[in-house]
């Protein structure tokens, strides 16, 4: 389940700088859509583990980046496609947003629109994947630019299967049981290292496309819950390619 919420200003070919570091202020945003309901419980937990949701923020045209000032100067709309394969987090995050359309919300911006998108069900044991932006992957020492597949791959499964079950142990009957297992990478390796500035520091993390083998279930929940980690805080959106 993906909904998009459409924000601009008042003008629409009104120019926004904006800070490099944006992310922040857009988990911010969640927090205060989905403010009230079972879905915000995991913020008042001192370790709320792995998000239930995963977005990206996408930007109608970036027309400048300054990095001595750490700010870019962006062409309105903004987009924030959040997806879940949990029904509760969705509605909160639809609800919210439709109550703040017309108000000024993040960084002076108003909700001018809210789609609910059509769902989407993968059914193949192949599927080409673009990353919305960038993925963070951790390995058991530091982040994983790609350049080694071998630790690409455990990264990546690694988070998928301990998300998997730490969601299912959160009482979710709509995971699939079982079903979520190891996925592979499969060439060409079109994706690539990128480098993303996040709460004052800076992250490696992946770019481009990835081709990834496995069940569908398994491919579902990455669609549905994104890849990799920090996926709460506007990493790892995966848009389906092509089904091969």
């Amino acid at each position: 389940m993906r909904v998009k919420i459409t924000l601009a200003r008042a003008s629409s070919e009104q120019e926004i700088k904006m800070p490099l570091d944006f992310r922040r202020h857009f988990i911010s945003f969640i927090k205060t859509m989905i403010k009230g309901s079972q879905a915000f419980t995991r913020f008042e937990e001192e370790r709320p583990g792995y998000s239930p949701y995963v977005f990206s923020i996408n930007f109608k045209q970036i027309i400048d980046i300054n990095r001595t000032l750490q700010e870019m100067t962006v062409k309105p709309p903004i987009t924030m496609t959040v997806s879940s394969g949990l029904f509760d987090p969705i509605t909160a995050i639809c609800n919210g947003a439709i109550v703040s359309k017309g108000e000024k919300t993040v960084l002076g911006l108003t909700v001018q629109d809210v789609q609910l998108l059509p769902l989407k069900q993968i059914r193949s044991n192949m599927v080409e994947f673009k990353i919305a932006g960038h993925a963070v992957l951790r390995s058991a020492e530091d982040y994983v630019d790609g350049s080694n597949i071998g630790e690409l791959e455990e990264a990546i499964n690694t988070h998928l299967v301990t998300k998997a079950g730490f969601l299912r142990n959160g009482d979710n009957s709509e995971l699939p049981e079982n079903k979520i297992t190891a996925v592979r990478v499969l060439p060409p390796a079109e994706y690539r290292k990128g480098v993303c500035y996040h709460y004052g520091g800076q992250l490696t993390t992946l770019q481009g496309k990835i081709r990834l083998a496995g069940s569908p279930e398994a491919l579902q929940f990455l669609y549905d819950f994104g890849l990799g980690v920090r996926t709460g805080q506007g990493f790892g959106l995966l848009e389906v390619v092509n089904e091969l």
